[in-house]
């Protein structure tokens, strides 16, 4: 993954009021979540607001400073204002290497079906999961290739490239992508399959007079 990073404060002053002339300043309140424990700080809201602008994710991590010490975390929860969607608050959670966290990591699909070129229908049905990894093993989207998915064919989570340290918690084992014929196609067929058996049918006829 890219590195990702950004610089916070600590903050002192707690409640509305102060929070308040914080945003007016251009800071977002937050809390570094971690170890049983959370500290307050703030963040430029420009700065959090480029990086949620960049497309990071849930798992995805960041380096983030604090007093000197940069510490790895990923963004738990963003709170916004319902009328203006300002960012109200937001809680990083901070990783600890090698002790796994549980995370939701996006499914992306890249290239054509193979199928959808032959007039099949593509589905991508499942756009994330939930997983368990350590943080150095841990990425934010799986890239699924989808170029080889033929028509009655179809790709599901126990298929999916992953670390082989991942814990992938799912109920039984979905279908994250399929390629299937379409109603055209199945009109096709049965057409196909009709003409077939009318031809044949007078074939037999004949055969049994004889």
């Amino acid at each position: 993954m890219e590195k990702i990073s950004i610089k916070a404060q600590t903050r002192t002053s707690k409640g509305k009021g102060p929070a308040r002339r914080m945003r007016v300043e251009g800071l977002v309140p937050a809390n570094i979540i971690g170890n049983g424990e959370a500290r307050s700080a703030s963040v430029v809201e420009k700065e959090i607001q480029r990086l949620i602008d960049s497309g990071i994710r849930k798992a995805t991590l960041i380096d983030l400073e604090l007093d000197g010490k940069t510490e790895r975390v990923f963004v738990k929860e963003i709170q916004r204002f319902p009328h203006t969607g300002q960012i109200r608050h937001i809680d990083f959670f901070k990783v600890t290497p090698g002790k796994k966290i549980l995370t939701t990591v996006a499914i992306k699909t890249t290239g054509v079906a193979k199928g959808s070129k032959a007039g099949g229908q593509f589905e991508h049905l499942v756009h994330e999961i939930k997983v368990k990894s350590t943080p150095e093993d841990l990425t934010d989207v799986i890239t699924l290739d989808v170029s080889g998915l033929d028509i009655g064919n179809m790709i599901k989570v126990s298929e999916l490239p992953h670390p082989a340290s991942w814990e992938i918690l799912v109920n039984g084992d979905p279908i994250v992508a399929s390629c299937s014929k379409t109603k055209a196609i199945l009109a096709a067929e049965r057409a196909e399959k009709a003409e077939a058996d009318a031809k044949g049918k007078p074939a037999a006829k004949k055969a049994a007079k004889k």
